[in-house]
């Protein structure tokens, strides 16, 4: 990682689910419309992260945001034995301009069927989607966090990122039985 920079991790409770990283706030003129061209994906893999505190609020079906304050590939690959707190995601950056001014994006997660069933509330979901702002030029990471048994599902895990109504980015991610 270049710099150090604020990581929000979605997860249950105070385990670790979902990350997302949010970059120091760049300003943006008033004047300036925001052209978002692509986002590309890189490294995409497991990950080790180093955490912090949790915060407060449910913003996906599957847990609340934690804040960690870094990241490390540990290895680049799509197809991953699906093990209690392996770390699954690659790191992103939009294409556009001006640089450095704020895009909004949608991220979204597939999950396989039969979807992911939270045993504390029996609900069962097949994704989760949450809005987020990213800086155009910088890189950014968007993170599962394996933390819990019922996280453990083989299949096609699928991770899409938008734009208003444009889908920018998707990867796939092949999770099997170790």
């Amino acid at each position: 990682m270049r710099r150090q920079d604020l990581i929000t991790l979605l997860g249950v409770a105070v385990t670790v689910v979902l990350l997302v990283l949010t970059p120091k706030g760049h300003a943006q003129g008033p004047d300036q419309a925001v052209t978002v061209e692509r986002i590309e994906v890189k490294r995409p893999g497991i990950y080790e992260i180093r955490s912090s505190a949790p915060m407060q609020g449910n913003i996906v079906s599957s847990g609340s945001m934690v804040k960690i304050t870094g990241y490390k590939n540990v290895s680049v690959g799509t197809k991953i034995e699906a093990n209690r707190g392996v770390v699954i995601g690659a790191e992103l950056i939009i294409v556009g301009t001006p640089r450095r001014a704020k895009a909004p994006i949608k991220v979204v997660w597939h999950y396989p069927q039969p979807g992911l069933t939270n045993p504390e509330t029996n609900t069962t979901t097949t994704l989760d989607e949450y809005m987020d702002t990213q800086v155009i030029g910088e890189t950014f990471p968007i993170f599962w966090g394996l933390t819990q048994d019922w996280h453990l599902i083989s299949g096609t895990w699928t991770l899409e990122v938008w734009q208003a109504d444009r889908k920018l980015a998707t990867k796939q991610f092949q999770l099997m039985k170790p």
